[in-house]
Formats: structure tokens, C-alpha cells, sequence
């Protein structure tokens, strides 16, 4: 209770009061503040402010909604009923508070049943409100009559996408969308009609005899005579210097009215012999290039930005993607520490057995432990283990500014061949008057986003391309990493998830995308990830002969980082150690990699691959899931990771990826000793206590999700 004094408190209160109408959670206490206010009439008063001075028909100037009778008139009076009802419409448009009226609207109805079908009752007796919407959203501005929609289109189909908790209500919704999409197809059908008559090889009389012959029916042709049928008169015989014609008009003479209707005819040919109109009428008005188009194949993905074509019409040609690649030095004190991101750490922090109370069992043992350990023990051997382990150990590896360098990748999504990439080059170097460099023609074809390397795309569906010109593509693909790096990489297998994943990193920052090449969108670069992907699991193939010991690693960390979750949520585990402690920092800092790896070896789409290395199926049960469904049965297990590493992130000072295009700047000095204590990083002896209450809240946060997974196994 307070005063008004000149308007202000009201205008607060108000504004208070929109913005949390539009900014409603969908929960179960706020949808009793949703009911209230559908009971005290509030959203129909909302509908009625949007409704208030909307004209009866909809807008002129947006074809597919008028009806095709009312769209083929056209008299002085229809133009000016067309001329006032536009400026209706821009009146309309032009009042203030339709947009937050939308949004007030949005955001009462969102999952809430009772406000969404009192949003669709028809009250007002002069339009339906469905009806006005979806005049709204399938409108836009009109230039000539300098009307502007303000944006008001997108909000009113947002609103009819969001009233989908009643099947009927969909249905109405759906049913209007339909008749204006048919609409719209029949006026692409007459607009196409009209150009295949002017592109016709035979001239206008041509199109006139295909807009005649439309008109005669299949019943008239069988009533008309013979002597009518056969009534030809060749006229106006005439030749010009450049291309022979022949004029001729076919007479047809109807029983019905006994009318003649002249049918003219244009013919490339000499031959001026009579043929029959029912013959004509019989043959296909359509000529044979158009039928041979309309029987092609659509091309469907990605296609060449030089020849248009895909994997449809060129399946034996390997497509990529352009890409901008660039190099990144990462402190590991930012998170950039190798040997922690990419689970060597983890491997190796493993326990030399596993506690008691994990002992009898048997698939965790089988499955994760086992093999974990043997991947540990190979890569112990390595030197990027012994290096791993000695900077774990060391008293400064924590607060090291010493650089881990990597690459980054993103796109704008435009494919080309790589034979057609190739040629073009060849072309922009020969260029008489203007020659380009390799990257300079490819940006002018990649819609001008810069670019510097061409990510092949391998996959199983491309098995049709030559397996040299995979290979070639893929070492061209190394060689650019190579001189982007300055160095060769040890391993491409580790270079691309190490891409995957700093690509993902900033994804989840919500850093922008297009500020290193100016181009590319979420959508694109959400799409380049899977493309890396299928690139990771080639670079898998190729080292399981030279590098056995790196495809190991990869493919068994997600055991390892699977039987760490279980050793750290086991109730005997003991915390207050120093080892404890590096298995549960490695735990976090693997979680990123170990989803990736699990997505990309030991998540199948069908249980088809459920077989042994003598190729027989091998029989499930519930205690036994193929390990081909490890990432669907226990994604609960990585989310937890993935969470404790934003909390790792968060106490270390790091709130970005490490890959903006600035200089990386220091972590702020000044945070809470507390958040250090919990993950390991100071030697103080108080934080054993300290993690032993982070990791029982941990416990009690994922009891129940241990639970079913043990019962799982």
C-alpha cells in the first residue's frame, strides 16, 4: 500500500506487471496466477486490445489469403475497397502495445491448457482470434503502400505454435495453415503455367493453343464431329530469314452451340498436312524437356556451390564443407592442461582396485574397471603420461601459464566438391584480368565469409567415393592443421575432438560464432560438429594400425570416466586424501571429452550392431545392456560431470572458452578460498573437510540415480 504521486508508482507497478505476464515460468504455482486471471476476464481483454480496429478481410496485398474469387476480380470498385482496406491494415499495424500484447498472451498460455482454449473462444462475433493471427503471420510488409508489420507477424506464429496442449486446437490451427498453403501452391501453379508458356520453343500461339485446350474437357472432345474434327485451314503461310513458322488455325465446331473456336497453332515444320483436333488434344501439351526435368531426382542435403549438385546427382564425388581454422593458446591454469581434458589424468588417477562395496560387481568390473586399467597402463608407457603425471604432481601445475595450443573450427555450412573446388582454383589463379589467391575465389563462393580449410565430409553414405580421393582430401585436411599449427600434430584423432570440444565449449558460453570469419550461425556450426564427428571416427580407422595405444585411449574413456563415477559416489570411498582428490578434479575436468568419445564409439542407433567379433548377436538381458547403448543408459552419469565441471570452472575464474579472438587475459586473483579448498588446489589441510561435504552432497544429489544404475548392471 503506498501513494501514487504523479502517475510514476502506477506506471512501475504496470511495467512490474507486464514483464512478469510475459516472463511466467511454466510452473505449477504460477499457473494459479494463470487461472485467476483468465477467471477475472484479463486475457479476453488482452484479445479484444489486439482485435480492436483489425479489418474484416484480410490483407490485400497477401494473395493466398483472399479467396480466388475475390483475387481474380478486378474493377474500379474493387480498387478502392482495396485502397481503404490497406489503409485500414496500416492503421492497424501502426498502434502501439500489439507486440506486448502478443507477448502477455505467450506468456499466460505456455503449457497451461485452460488459458490457451480461452485464448481460442470466439467472443467477439466479428473475427475469430485464430483466424486473425494467422492472418497476422502470414503477412508481410508492403513496400508500395509503405505499410510495415513492426515485427508483429513473428509473435503472432509463435503464438498459434505455443497452443498445442488440445488436439482440437491444433487441428483448427493446422486446418487454416493448410488452406492457405493450397492457396499459395495454386498461385505457384499459375504463375508457372504462365512462364512455361513464354518459354515454350513454339511462340505465343503455342501458349494460346495450351490455354485453349485446358478449357475443352475430355466429354466435349468425344461429342465433336468427324467433319468438325478434321477442319483445318492452313493460313497466313509466312517465312521470315531466321527461324521457319507456319501459321495455321484449327477450326472445332461444337453440337452444343455450333460456335467455331479457332485454336492457333505454331509448328518448326514444312508439313502442312491436316491432323485431327482429337489427336492433338491426345498428345502431351508439355514438351519433352520439361517432362525429362519434372522426372529428375530432387537433390536432397548439401549441395556444390559451383555445380549445384550433391549426393543425388554426384555420388561418387567427395563433398566438404568450407571452414575457417584458426589456433588458440589456452593457459593451463584456463583450463587448457592437455593431459586433464583429455582423461589422461583420469585414466591414470584410477585406484588400484575398486572399494569394497563395488567388488561384487561384475559388469562394472567387466566392462569399465578392466578396461580402463589397461588403457592407464598403455598410456603410462607414453611420454605424454609420464608428463601428465609429473605436472599433476608438481606444486605449480595448478596456477601454470604455460600455453596448450589447439585448433578451432567454424563454418558457414556452404559445401562444395572438391574436384570442383580444385578447378575453380585453377581458375581464379589463370584469371586474365583479375587473378585470386586459393582463399580469396573460395570466400567470394562461400556467400564471402572468410575461409582456409575444406572439412571433408566422410561418412557411411558417401561410399560410393573413390577411397583415394577420401584419403587425399583428408591429408590436404592435415597438412592445413599442420601449417596452421606450426607444427604436425601427434595425433589428428585428438586434434578433432579437442576441436569438437572447444567448439562446444563455446557454443555453451554463448560466444559469438562469426566474429573470426564474419559468417556462420548456430545452426551451421551445430551442424559442423556432427561433420567432425564422422571426420574423428575416419582419423579412429587409420590409427588403430599405427597408434593402437591412442584409439585405445580414446574409445576407453568413457569406461574409465563411467567406473569413476561409481568409485566416487561408492560410500567407502575415502576423500580426504591427495589421490582422492586428483581423481575427483580429473573427473570434472574429463567429463567434456568422455561424452564426446562415448558418443562417437558406444552410442548405436539399432541393436543391429549388438554383435561379437565372431559376428553372432549376442542375447541381452536387463543386468547385461550391449555396451553399443552405454551413452543412452547412463547420459545421467555425464550430465553430473558436466555439471561439476562448470562448478570447477566457475571457482578457477574461467567464464569463457579460452577461443575469442582477444588476448587471453589472466584469471582474477581474488576468489574464494573455499571454492579452491573443494577442488584440490590448495595445500591446506582444512580441505579434506571441505570436499568430503561437496562429495556427500553429491551423494545425495545422485543417490537415486546410482541406484538405478546399479540395478541396471
Amino acid at each position: 500500500s503506498g501513494t501514487f504521486d504523479g502517475g510514476n508508482n502506477c506506471f512501475v507497478l504496470m511495467n512490474t506487471f507486464v514483464e512478469a505476464c510475459i516472463n511466467l515460468p511454466a510452473v505449477s504455482v504460477c499457473d494459479t496466477l494463470r487461472t485467476e486471471l483468465t477467471r477475472q476476464g484479463f486475457v479476453e481483454g488482452v484479445k479484444q486490445f489486439v482485435l480492436k480496429g483489425i479489418p474484416s478481410s484480410p490483407p490485400p496485398w497477401s494473395a493466398a489469403l483472399m479467396s480466388k474469387s475475390t483475387s481474380s476480380r478486378c474493377n474500379e470498385s474493387e480498387e478502392e475497397k482495396k485502397e481503404i482496406l490497406e489503409k485500414n491494415w496500416k492503421l492497424f499495424y501502426e498502434r502501439e502495445g500489439i507486440q506486448t500484447a502478443f507477448k502477455i498472451l505467450l506468456g499466460l498460455c505456455t503449457d497451461h491448457s485452460p488459458t490457451q482454449l480461452e485464448i481460442s473462444k470466439d467472443t467477439s462475433g466479428k473475427i475469430n482470434f485464430l483466424t486473425a493471427c494467422h492472418w497476422i503471420e502470414s503477412t508481410s510488409d508492403n513496400i508500395s503502400a509503405d505499410i510495415t508489420t513492426n515485427g508483429v507477424g513473428i509473435w503472432a506464429e509463435t503464438l498459434l505454435d505455443s497452443l498445442n496442449c488440445d488436439d482440437r486446437l491444433k487441428l483448427q490451427i493446422e486446418e487454416l495453415r493448410k488452406t492457405t498453403r493450397s492457396r499459395k501452391k495454386e498461385i505457384a501453379d499459375a504463375r508457372r503455367s504462365k512462364a512455361l508458356v513464354g518459354m515454350s520453343a513454339f511462340g505465343p500461339l503455342a501458349g494460346s493453343l495450351f490455354e485453349t485446350s485446358k478449357k475443352i474437357e475430355g466429354n466435349e472432345l468425344r461429342q465433336m464431329s468427324a467433319e468438325s474434327m478434321n477442319d483445318v485451314i492452313p493460313v497466313n503461310e509466312s517465312r521470315d530469314g531466321s527461324a521457319g513458322s507456319l501459321n495455321m488455325n484449327v477450326r472445332l465446331t461444337s453440337p452444343e452451340g455450333g460456335k467455331d473456336k479457332d485454336l492457333s497453332k505454331s509448328s518448326a515444320t514444312k508439313d502442312t498436312s491436316s491432323t485431327s483436333a482429337k489427336k492433338l488434344a491426345n498428345n502431351s501439351i508439355k514438351p519433352s524437356w520439361l517432362l525429362e526435368m519434372e522426372a529428375m531426382e530432387d537433390e536432397a542435403g548439401l549441395t556444390c556451390a559451383v555445380c549445384q549438385e550433391g549426393q543425388t546427382f554426384q555420388p561418387k564425388e567427395l563433398l566438404g564443407i568450407y571452414a575457417y581454422m584458426k589456433k588458440v593458446s589456452i593457459p593451463q591454469s584456463m583450463g587448457g592442461f592437455r593431459g586433464s581434458i583429455d582423461g589422461t589424468l583420469l585414466l591414470l588417477s584410477l585406484p588400484n582396485q575398486l572399494p569394497e562395496s563395488l567388488s561384487e560387481s561384475t559388469y562394472l568390473n567387466d566392462k569399465w574397471y578392466i578396461p580402463a586399467r589397461s588403457a592407464a597402463a598403455s598410456i603410462r608407457m607414453t611420454t605424454h603420461g609420464s608428463t601428465t603425471l609429473t605436472s599433476a604432481n608438481s606444486s605449480s601445475a595448478p596456477s601454470s601459464n604455460r600455453p596448450s595450443h589447439f585448433i578451432v573450427t567454424v563454418t558457414a555450412g556452404n559445401a562444395i566438391h572438391c574436384s570442383c573446388h580444385a578447378k575453380a582454383r585453377s581458375a581464379d589463379k589463370n584469371h586474365p584480368k583479375a587473378p585470386k589467391s586459393e582463399w580469396e575465389g573460395a570466400a567470394l563462393r562461400n556467400s564471402r565469409v572468410s575461409c582456409n580449410v575444406i572439412l571433408p565430409i566422410v561418412s557411411s553414405k558417401n561410399s560410393k567415393v573413390p577411397i583415394l580421393a577420401m584419403e587425399n582430401s583428408l591429408a590436404e585436411h592435415r597438412a592445413c592443421v599442420s601449417n596452421i599449427l606450426g607444427f604436425r600434430p601427434k595425433s589428428m584423432l585428438w586434434t578433432v575432438l579437442h576441436d569438437i570440444r572447444l567448439l562446444m565449449l563455446r557454443i555453451s558460453y554463448q560466444e559469438s560464432l562469426n566474429a573470426d570469419c564474419g559468417g556462420g550461425s548456430l545452426s551451421s556450426n551445430t551442424a559442423l560438429i556432427f561433420y567432425s564427428l564422422f571426420m574423428a571416427d575416419m582419423f579412429r580407422r587409420d590409427a588403430e594400425h599405427d597408434a593402437p595405444d591412442t584409439v585405445q585411449h580414446a574409445v576407453e574413456l568413457s569406461s574409465g570416466f563411467l567406473a569413476a563415477s561409481n568409485i566416487l559416489d561408492a560410500p567407502d570411498h575415502k576423500v580426504d586424501n591427495a589421490h582422492a582428490r586428483r581423481l575427483h578434479a580429473a573427473f570434472a575436468e574429463a567429463a567434456p571429452m568422455a561424452s564426446i568419445t562415448c558418443i562417437l564409439f558406444y552410442n548405436s542407433k539399432s541393436d543391429d550392431r549388438s554383435v561379437d567379433g565372431k559376428g553372432l548377436k549376442v542375447k541381452e538381458d536387463v543386468t547385461h545392456p550391449h555396451e553399443n547403448k552405454r551413452w543412452s543408459i547412463n547420459r545421467e552419469s555425464f550430465l553430473c560431470g558436466l555439471l561439476q565441471l562448470a562448478g570447477r570452472r566457475h571457482a578457477l575464474g574461467i567464464h569463457k572458452s579460452g577461443c575469442e579472438s582477444s588476448k587471453i587475459s589472466g584469471f582474477t586473483s581474488q576468489m574464494q578460498s573455499g571454492l579452491l579448498d573443494d577442488w584440490g588446489m590448495s595445500k591446506d589441510e582444512a580441505a579434506a573437510s571441505s570436499l568430503l561435504g561437496i562429495v556427500t552432497r553429491r551423494k545425495s544429489m545422485t543417490e537415486d540415480h546410482v541406484k538405478k544404475t546399479m540395478n541396471n548392471y
